[in-house]
C-alpha cells in the first residue's frame, strides 16, 4: 500500500479524545503512515506480531493491519479509546482479509504479552514525568524491535534506559491540532524523533 493511500484511510479514523492527564493526542494520517512505512521498510510489519501500546484510536495498529501484519494487539488504559479503536478497526478493514486482533484495556504495567514489533506514540512525559521512559522500557520487554515516537532531543537519554540498541533516529515534524479548551492555537507543530530500537544478542 502506498503512503498516500494509507494516509487517506488513517486520516478518516474517528478519534473521540481526550484526557489531558493521559497526554492523549492523535497523530495525523500522513505522519502515522510515514512511521508505519518506515517500519515496513525494515521488514518489521509484514507477517509480524505487532503491538500498539497506548493505542488511542488505534491508528498505528490499524495501519499495521493494512500493511499485512499477522496480528495486532491494541492496548490502552482508557477503555473508551479501546472501544473506539475496535470500531475503527472494523470500519478500516471492512472487506479486507486482515490479521488477527486483540484489544486490552489495561495499564502499561500490567502488559505481559510478547510480540515481534512494538509501534507506539507514548505520552511525551510533560504532564506525567517519566511516562515516555516507562512506555519505552515496557515496549522493549514486549518485543525485540520497537518504534517509539518522542520529543526531539531525548534520544541519547532514552538509549540509556534499555538494553536494546538504538539503531535509527528519524526526525519528523508533527502538527498537533487543537483538542483541548486550554489550547490557544488551532495547530502547533512540534519536532519529534521516531526511534528504532532492536534487541542485539551477543
Amino acid at each position: 500500500m502506498k503512503k498516500r493511500e494509507l494516509a487517506m484511510v488513517l486520516s478518516q479514523l474517528k478519534t473521540g479524545y481526550h484526557s489531558p492527564g493521559l497526554e492523549q493526542y492523535t497523530l495525523p494520517g500522513d505522519i502515522a503512515a510515514e512511521i508505519l512505512l518506515t517500519a515496513s521498510h525494515f521488514g518489521d510489519i509484514y507477517q509480524k506480531r505487532v503491538a500498539d501500546l497506548g493505542c488511542g484510536c488505534g491508528i498505528l495498529g490499524i495501519g499495521a493491519l493494512l500493511l499485512q501484519a499477522e496480528s495486532v494487539l491494541f492496548v490502552d488504559c482508557d477503555c473508551s479509546m479501546i472501544k473506539r479503536a475496535r470500531e475503527n478497526m472494523v470500519e478500516a478493514t471492512k472487506g479486507l482479509k486482515a490479521g488477527k486482533t486483540r484489544f486490552e484495556c489495561t495499564t502499561i504495567e500490567n502488559v505481559t504479552f510478547t510480540a515481534d514489533t512494538v509501534v507506539e506514540n507514548p505520552p511525551f512525559g510533560t504532564k506525567r514525568k517519566g511516562a515516555d521512559t516507562q512506555f519505552l522500557k515496557k515496549a522493549t520487554e514486549v518485543a525485540p524491535v520497537v518504534y517509539s515516537l518522542h520529543k526531539k532531543g531525548n534520544s541519547a537519554f532514552l538509549a540509556k534506559q534499555t538494553a536494546h540498541v538504538l539503531t535509527h533516529v528519524k526526525e519528523m515534524r508533527v502538527p498537533l491540532f487543537r483538542s483541548y479548551p486550554f489550547h490557544e492555537k488551532k495547530v502547533v507543530e512540534i519536532e519529534v524523533e521516531l526511534l528504532r530500537f532492536e534487541e542485539v544478542n551477543e
